[in-house]
């Protein structure tokens, strides 16, 4: 039975994780690249990762941002907390983000000058040490499997990623990596081969259109004439891209690609630029401010509370305060340290916030005339399954928040960005001299499978065979299981918020016994940094603890 199971984990570990896949980035010969052009429509992380695996496998990439102010000197600059420009597009650009850890090994991958790029601008690399308590209490952490020092992460904040990525690609060895300004309006068929799209129209922002070539295009896109984009689906079809006169079981026509429900999350950044000397005095930092990433994190039980705090340090002396709540108002989140302090204190938790984690916002008010403050009502969680589409562009993929978008307080974000380009550069390793016609099509079904545990968390058992297991019939339930405690939440249509009752009580339990087991810390870690596929938590010895813990302790 342990085989199996050990099999099992492989098995998944594989299909549903990138861990296995990243060691095949940047593997291509130059001699060896596809012949064309690749198009990348848009340059946040998504893109800007995108492009770097595509410039291991085509002689030419251009990436098509729509932002004029992101082909200055600003946009690329070390000291990104700095920039005099703003980012019109991504609403989360000055809000509290985190990088797990398959992010960090994916970057140190694509990137062998990572460490002197983070010398560079300051960006410190430490330990993927969330400092998470859930309802109060510390889970533990896996630091004795890793000899003491967990597997590392960059700790600094949205902004400063994407133009740290960025200043890499258009400024260093990426010379087949260029960007021009404009959006892709609009894209044609190739005339000899009308599965594939041959280019992109760009309008520039003077109005000006232009032709690209293209052999493979990457991102959201206007198929104009023959299908076009709206509210990131492709909405008309006059030629056929998307429908069919019957459809197989698991496909659907693409107006009914997208599911969607809404959480509801509501939350606002307080950022504070920290002088050293001011750092080195503050209370409740679990290491010395110097290098210091994540400072305290609280997760609330679900059927009690629904706020969460997250804290951290980031690049340019910068301290980020964040507070999230579920289905309520914006005038409820804190815009200042006293609102913060009191909203902090109100909170219903099983072990008090530390008291030193107060202290130190009361020290913060020194530098109280520089905090700025960003709010955000996060849009309804979606997933578009184009593995489902018919009749898609044979070169045509997407990746990032234009295929799924997940609750921000799970942090998976930038890592689910970052899949997107590691499931491309999977695929691109199979391709000899050109894109074959099914490439699309094994490509959505690639990141479906790896992006599915955001979304999905594992399965109720009862409901699952042996037989099913083993033939590949993944963990299904979902992570949206979570938000689906609160009454607030509108769930997906036809579903209800009582879905995945069973697996709100297991992962309470698991969570439980995370504080005092090791085993329970170190699967729920590897889980949330996205090194393990959900079948980690339902390893056998987990849950007989969770059962005997159930019998040793009924009331608890």
């Amino acid at each position: 039975m342990l085989f199996l199971e050990r099999a099992l984990r492989q098995r998944f570990l594989l299909k549903q994780t990138c861990v296995l896949d990243v060691d095949t980035l940047g593997r291509r010969l130059p001699d060896k690249k596809i012949q064309g052009t690749a198009v990348v429509c848009g340059g946040s992380i998504a893109g800007l990762t995108a492009a770097c695996v595509c410039h291991d496998h085509f002689e030419d990439v251009i990436i098509v941002e729509p932002e004029a102010w992101l082909s200055s000197s600003d946009a690329k600059r070390t000291d990104a907390w700095n920039q005099e420009n703003k980012r019109t597009r991504i609403m989360q650009y000055e809000s509290f983000h985190l990088l797990l850890a398959i992010g960090y090994i994916s970057l140190e991958r694509l990137f062998p000058n990572l460490a002197d790029e983070c010398k560079s601008s300051s960006t410190r690399i430490g330990p993927n040490y969330p400092h998470l308590h859930m309802w109060g209490s510390k889970a533990m952490t896996p630091y004795k499997e890793y000899g003491g020092c967990l597997t590392k992460t960059l700790y600094l904040g949205r902004s400063g990623l994407e133009t740290f990525l960025r200043r890499i690609i258009l400024s260093g060895d990426y010379k087949d990596v260029r960007q021009v300004i404009g959006t892709v309006v609009g894209v044609s068929r190739d005339v000899s081969n009308p599965h594939f799209i041959d280019k992109v129209t760009v309008r520039s922002p003077d109005g000006d259109m232009t032709d690209i070539g293209a052999s493979l295009v990457v991102g959201r896109t206007r198929f104009r004439f023959h299908i076009c984009f709206f509210s990131n689906l492709f909405h008309h079809r006059l030629e056929g891209y998307g429908i069919s006169d019957t459809y197989a079981k698991n496909q659907s026509p693409l107006d009914k690609l997208k599911i969607s429900y809404n959480q509801k999350v509501l939350y606002s950044t307080l950022q504070l630029h920290v002088n050293p000397e001011l750092g080195r005095k503050l209370p409740g930092l679990p290491v010395p401010y110097d290098i210091c990433g994540v400072i305290y994190m609280f997760i609330p039980d679900a059927t009690k509370e629904k706020r969460c705090i997250f804290s951290q340090k980031i690049d340019g002396d910068f301290i980020q305060l964040c507070f999230s709540i579920t289905g309520s108002n914006d005038n409820e989140l804190p815009k200042t340290l006293e609102e913060a302090k009191a909203w902090a204190r109100s909170l219903i938790t099983e072990v008090p916030i530390p008291e030193e984690w107060f202290a130190m916002l009361d020290m913060l008010e020194e530098v109280q005339d520089t905090m700025v403050c960003s709010q955000v009502r996060f849009a309804p969680s979606t997933w578009i399954k184009y593995e489902k589409g018919v009749n898609l562009p044979s070169n045509w993929i997407a990746s990032g928040d234009s295929v799924m978008r997940v609750n921000p307080n799970f942090g998976q974000g930038l890592s689910k960005a970052i899949h997107g380009a590691i499931c491309l550069n999977k695929l691109m390793q199979t391709v000899p001299v050109s894109l074959p016609k099914d490439f699309s099509k094994k490509y959505f079904r690639i990141h479906a499978d790896k992006i599915e545990p955001l979304w999905c968390v594992p399965v109720i058992l009862s409901q699952c065979s042996i037989r099913k297991l083993i033939y590949g019939v993944t963990f299904r339930n979902t992570t949206k299981v979570f938000d689906y405690a609160f009454a607030t939440t509108v769930p997906v249509p036809g579903e209800t918020l009582s879905e995945g009752a069973w697996l709100r009580w297991y992962m309470k339990k698991l969570t439980d016994l995370s504080f005092t087991d090791a085993q329970a810390g170190s699967a729920l870690w590897h889980f949330r940094v996205l090194l393990a596929p959900p079948i980690y938590l339902f390893q056998l010895s987990l849950m007989f603890k969770v059962m005997w813990n159930l019998i040793r302790a009924p009331r608890r």
